[in-house]
């Protein structure tokens, strides 16, 4: 059963960074709809479990949805951070460069609600900081997802999205092969280097081949820890959506910010 998870994840991650890079070759607001379905699988995380198997209350589900949204509409519509006239500086003028500067108001926001959250809870409140934690985690997870956002909005474009995306696929592939963990990981980190590096050689962009090393690589790594940290989280999950569809999820969002800083790096010397 173990196998078939950890399958049924990886195919979907590999179908959900297929999606993005579809999505970002076609229109930028697609690519934030790709996004908000990552941010919803994420949202829908399973429950904590105490010692002794029991679910810990933790209202996550609204909290994550919130950040996500807030994180995605700030930005696709960087504006709204400007401010008044004549109170604010140029205080969106990178991105050109592509942003994820609605990332902090994204948590605040998530933050508030998970302690309203609390406040509607008719249990005694038991495990509170670790409900909390919980909850404003599985938020944060959420909002980082617009890195993918952010990378087509950067000098990289969707190009760069592609090369993230080769990584993150070839990475989690390699993760499958029943050998040694550490062993694994070492060539889930070699294959997503070849990925990108790969892609950035084919696809039409001033992206050099050392360029699909670096971020291919990154992208494979921090793809696998997602899927760690999900199957740590829920280790004995037995509904699809938890078992594989959240792991998946996981994947993809804990991928985003290095494919965003992949996007910046088109300018460094060797790698642009």
């Amino acid at each position: 059963m173990r196998g078939v998870s950890r399958l049924g994840s990886t195919l979907l991650s590999l179908v959900l960074a297929g999606v993005i890079t579809l999505a970002a070759y076609a229109d930028e607001l697609l690519v934030a709809a790709a996004v908000l379905l990552v941010q919803v699988l994420v949202a829908a995380a399973p429950p904590l479990l105490t010692s002794t198997g029991e679910p810990i209350a933790s209202p996550r589900l609204v909290p994550a949805i919130v950040a996500g949204v807030v994180a995605t509409v700030l930005t696709a519509e960087p504006d709204l951070l400007r401010g008044a006239d004549g109170t604010s500086a140029d205080v969106v003028g990178a991105t050109d460069t592509g942003m994820l500067a609605g990332v902090l108001p994204a948590v605040m926001a998530a933050v508030f609600v998970a302690l309203f959250a609390q406040m509607l809870r008719k249990d005694g409140r038991v495990h509170l900081v670790r409900s909390v934690g919980y909850a404003v985690l599985i938020a944060v997870v959420a909002a980082f997802t617009v890195g993918w956002l952010g990378t087509v909005q950067s000098l990289g474009d969707a190009a760069a999205v592609a090369v993230g995306a080769a990584g993150l696929g070839a990475g989690l592939v390699v993760w499958m092969l029943p050998v040694d963990r550490w062993i694994c990981l070492g060539l889930s980190t070699l294959a997503g280097a070849g990925g990108g590096a790969a892609v950035a050689a084919t696809v039409e962009s001033p992206m050099t081949v050392y360029f699909g090393v670096v971020v291919g690589a990154g992208a494979a790594v921090f793809a696998v820890l997602g899927q760690v940290v999900a199957r740590t989280i829920a280790p004995d999950a037995s509904q699809p959506a938890t078992r594989w569809g959240f792991p998946g999820a996981m994947a993809v969002a804990f991928a985003a910010p290095v494919v965003y800083l992949g996007g910046q790096l088109v300018t460094v010397p060797l790698l642009g």
